[in-house]
């Protein structure tokens, strides 16, 4: 009998409007290997969520070509206010209703954001599936970190017995930062400090990219832009979002810094909650060699786009990183073979030091990133071919058909 899968993520894009293709590969390879195998995201996430508000429909099946769906109605929100939190609980409590009414599922394969998304727990539990917990992020850990809650507040101290019970209740549980399981054992929930969880049922899985479909990409869709076609310049690129958490503005002043040589040249793809200040900032401060682009491109687009880089650019808050990284962007970086500079220092994984494939490193001062960007671009033609070479080979191994395998062998364990 066919065994199913009920891949879980709020954020999960359909295959035409994914920012992040983890589970859209990883769904099918599972399919490959027999599954049935059904995506359950938000439809804030998709294009259906007029639809359903419209239609007052609580969840809607749809099929993207061999891929199956179904959305949940959820409240949409802006930015990282009560309004999100609000519409991951929406999303747990209207799945946990919609449950009923589709055939129960072997396994729940659930990316997890504690507290907000309980609900799912417990309908596991009841729907009797092997629940597996996969966490991108530390959440509520992540809210102390980037200044949010204090952990003295005593909704920290409910919050973490919550995230406790998400993952005592998992068979297994997947992370995608190198350093959970001390996360965990510093909790005093791992069974060699008094607790539950056994470590061989903690896997590391980071995220990855296909490779295969980004060098398609990259030849698919080269974007007509005299900026980045030009042959003259050394292209900084950031990709990605513009929030706090991401500190870009470090790297408009670093921009500052590099003026007086006119070959250099920073292009700022993304957005978030400080786009808009930092584009007024440059236009009051004159940094012209500063270029805020589109605050979105299509994944397909992005090969193409990082691939035309001197240098890429990973930046984030001080504190950030604490337990591993696990940024989309930095795949799209590996893939497309060229030096990567990040202004923090990874304590697990880093992926950039290890394999000498850039500069990641405490960058607290506009001074120290600027160096650090003219290191990597102005380095003698061999050496720089040669650290080229190297980020295109470390890429090799975040392949999704690698990790798709890993992950399915925790499926079936």
């Amino acid at each position: 009998m066919t065994k199913r899968i009920w891949i879980v993520n709020y954020y999960t894009g359909t295959p035409k409007t994914q920012l992040n293709p983890r589970y859209e590969q990883f769904a099918r390879r599972f399919m490959d290997a027999g599954y049935d195998v059904i995506t359950i995201n938000s439809s804030f996430t998709s294009d259906t969520q007029e639809e359903q508000t419209t239609s007052g429909q609580i969840f809607l099946e749809r099929q993207y070509e061999d891929y199956k769906f179904i959305h949940i109605n959820a409240p949409a929100y802006q930015g990282n206010g009560l309004k999100r939190m609000w519409s991951l609980l929406k999303f747990s409590l209207m799945l946990k209703k919609a449950a009923k009414h589709y055939p129960k599922p072997d396994v729940v394969l659930h990316n997890i954001h504690p507290p907000f998304d309980y609900p799912i727990v417990t309908m596991t539990k009841q729907l009797g599936a092997k629940y597996i917990a996969e966490a991108w992020d530390l959440w509520p850990e992540s809210f102390v970190r980037f200044g949010l809650i204090k952990e003295s507040n005593p909704l920290m101290k409910i919050a973490h017995a919550i995230e406790k019970k998400y993952y005592y209740s998992a068979s297994d549980l997947i992370f995608t930062l190198k350093g959970a399981s001390d996360y965990l054992r510093i909790k005093g929930w791992t069974e060699d400090v008094g607790g539950k969880i056994n470590l061989n049922h903690v896997h590391y899985i980071n995220n990855g990219i296909d490779l295969e479909q980004f060098y398609k990409n990259r030849e698919a869709y080269p974007r007509p832009d005299k900026d980045i076609n030009s042959p003259n310049l050394r292209k900084i690129i950031y990709l990605g979002s513009i929030n706090k958490a991401n500190n870009v503005k470090t790297l408009v002043d670093a921009a500052v810094l590099l003026k007086e040589s006119p070959e250099y040249r920073f292009f700022i793809y993304g957005n978030g909650a400080y786009r808009k200040e930092l584009i007024q900032y440059v236009a009051d401060n004159h940094i012209d060699n500063v270029v805020f682009k589109e605050e979105r491109i299509s994944l397909a687009e992005c090969a193409w786009v990082v691939s035309q880089a001197t240098v890429n650019v990973m930046n984030y808050e001080k504190g950030f990183g604490k337990w591993g990284v696990s940024s989309g962007k930095m795949f799209q970086y590996l893939a497309a073979g060229k030096p990567i500079v990040c202004n923090r220092k990874f304590h697990y994984d880093d992926v950039i030091m290890e394999g000498n494939l850039g500069i990641a490193q405490e960058m607290e001062t506009p001074e120290a990133f600027a160096q650090a960007i003219k290191a990597l671009a102005e380095q003698p033609k061999e050496e720089y071919e040669a650290m080229c070479l190297r980020v295109l080979e470390a890429a090799q191994k975040y392949d999704y058909k690698y990790l798709s395998e890993k992950e399915l062998q925790v499926i079936e364990s």
